[in-house]
């Protein structure tokens, strides 16, 4: 299956207490899924899956929690999973046996993560991926994950919108976790019933940097928004795949029939640049899907300057330029969403979308989305090229270069 180009897609590399380093690849015509890397037409055959927790294999089906009280499971793919230029995963769930407080809880997610294939989070609301919350014990949840959870149970003091949605949830470095976790998009309530003890098929794919859900035959997403994939990733843009889910007082079984999982097959004209970071991970913004700095840096280096722009900030990073010099930007790299609304279509690397934007942008004969430049008064500004008709506060990523005056 091809998927539509997105130009640019970054990994940034998480290490606790030192500077990230972030892969930069450019798509220059498509991506499309290659092999099926993950294929099990049921769980009869479980080679390759590791059971955490409460999770087992029963038969044909994978059972991520029975339906009893206060239970967490987890299910990994022992081998991690290149996700990082883009994935889709399709699976079938079955929720049965409801009972307990809300006549049935609390829910299971798919999970990215970069924890390792023993991860395992806490019960109740956590969903098995999350820190528990209290009055259920000191679990603690897994750190460097996103998770897509089916909930089943509206938890009020946790903001649930109802008991029947799917929410994008994260957790970053270790020392950040807390209950709840950060909540990046939802659903409000859906209009397939999750624990109606049906089967329901959910299909999850990743085209960078949008992560959408689609359920049983939806055509359009029930959930989508860009997503920063970077803190589940290693250097290799891999990470570990699998399912989580857990029960409180209320309970129900947690199944999973069957599970598919591609990677997407990056085209061979596609080209990779890396580079040092210059701000560490937990100096992004909260509550933005991409990484986007608090602030543009503008540090001198041998050859000029190196630069990181965040999206948001128009005009926002500059050099010394008094004798309007010649400006040449090298190794650039990075991911903006300047359109949140469009999805794929609003984001890009430093070198945007297609043809020069026209009229309505910063700057016309520039592509939408790429990294533009204005020399006066003494100084030579930078700024993504957005529409001057939206506001430049919602954009989100950076680009980071090197500038050198010639």
């Amino acid at each position: 299956m091809a998927h539509a180009l997105l130009r640019a897609a970054s990994a940034l590399v998480p290490t606790p207490g030192l500077p990230a380093m972030r892969t930069l690849t450019l798509f220059l015509t498509t991506i499309s899924l290659a092999h099926a890397a993950i294929r099990f037409v049921d769980f009869a055959s479980p080679d390759g899956i590791k059971t955490v927790g409460d999770a087992k294999i029963l038969g044909h089906v994978l059972r991520l929690t029975p339906a009893h009280r206060t239970r967490s499971g987890a299910a990994w793919f022992r081998d991690k999973q290149a996700i990082a230029s883009g994935f889709q995963t399709t699976f079938q769930f079955q929720l049965t046996e409801n009972g307990g407080l809300g006549n049935g809880a609390d829910g299971f997610a798919f999970v990215l993560q970069n924890s390792g294939a023993s991860a395992l989070g806490g019960r109740g609301s956590a969903g098995g991926f999350a820190v528990a919350s209290p009055g259920q014990g000191s679990q603690r949840g897994i750190p460097w994950s996103i998770a897509v959870f089916f909930d089943t149970f509206k938890n009020s003091e946790e903001g649930d919108p109802s008991g029947n949605y799917v929410a994008f949830r994260t957790y970053g470095k270790p020392a950040e976790m807390h209950w709840p976790e950060a909540r990046l998009a939802s659903t409000h309530h859906l209009r397939v019933h999750l624990k109606d003890g049906k089967v329901h098929t959910a299909r999850i794919a990743f085209v960078p940097p949008v992560l959408a859900v689609y359920l049983d035959d939806s055509v359009k997403p029930n959930l989508q928004a860009v997503v920063d994939l970077s803190i589940v990733v290693d250097r290799e843009g891999s990470t570990w795949v699998g399912f989580t889910a857990s029960t409180g007082e209320g309970y129900e079984n947690h199944d999973i029939l069957n599970w598919s999982f591609d990677s997407a097959k990056v085209s061979s004209n596609a080209s990779v640049v890396s580079s040092d970071i210059t701000y560490l991970l937990w100096s992004c913004l909260p509550n933005r899907g991409l990484c986007t700095p608090e602030r543009a840096i503008v540090e001198p280096n041998a050859a000029g300057y190196h630069v990181v722009l965040p999206a948001n900030l128009e005009w926002g990073a500059s050099v010394p330029n008094p004798s309007a010099l010649t400006v040449g930007v090298t190794n650039p790299h990075g991911i903006i969403c300047w359109d949140l609304q469009a999805g794929a279509d609003g984001c890009s690397g430093p070198s945007g979308i297609s043809t020069d934007a026209g009229a309505g942008f910063v700057d016309p004969r520039a592509p939408a989305g790429a990294l533009v430049q204005r020399t006066r008064d003494g100084r030579t500004w930078f700024s993504v090229n957005h529409r001057v008709s939206s506001s430049v506060k919602d954009n989100e990523g950076f680009f980071e270069f090197d500038v050198e005056l010639k």
